[in-house]
């Protein structure tokens, strides 16, 4: 009897295990503030800014990263805050600079649930978005203010690292 007990512990603990991993683990937030884009021209397509961008980790120091980020229309509701949560495997340190890469949303998301942004090429690294689910499923001071908005593609480029 014990002894199905441990194996019945162990194999409960691997499985955790495992989903763990496939989640990753929360390295920090980055956070983007957008302005109202439309005075912008437009030809249609899927709308691009420059911005600074923001990553704060738990642990380390603060970067400062300049980028593009390809929303599907273009803004028009004033300044918003795009914020994510940089989800990792477990065994990544984040070295600094390294969220400089490309980013596009995960074509296996369903229509319904905002897609997590997915790094090219490295696609252990994922940002995923903060924005409001459901109503109320973020608290107010995690929140993402970035309610209606369709991010498509993130470029990256590292700036400035303090702290």
């Amino acid at each position: 009897m014990r002894s199905m007990y441990f194996a019945a512990l162990i194999g409960a603990t691997y499985a955790w295990t495992a989903t763990a991993a496939q989640e990753g683990v929360e390295l920090g937030l980055l956070a983007c503030t957008l302005a109202d884009q439309s005075s912008s021209e437009t030809d249609g397509s899927a709308a691009g800014t420059q911005a600074l961008r923001t990553f704060k980790p738990k642990n380390g120091a603060q970067e400062g990263y300049l980028g593009n980020i390809q929303l599907v229309k273009p803004l028009t509701m004033g300044e918003v805050t795009l914020l994510w949560r940089i989800k990792v495997p477990t065994a990544t340190t984040g070295a600094p600079g390294f969220l400089e890469q490309k980013y596009a949303a995960d074509p296996k998301t369903p229509a319904s649930q905002i897609p997590d942004l997915v790094g090219e090429p490295n696609s252990s690294v994922v940002l995923q978005s903060m924005a409001d689910r459901k109503v109320g499923s973020a608290g107010a001071k995690e929140g993402s203010s970035a309610d209606g908005i369709a991010v498509l593609r993130v470029e990256l480029k590292l700036k400035s690292t303090t702290g």
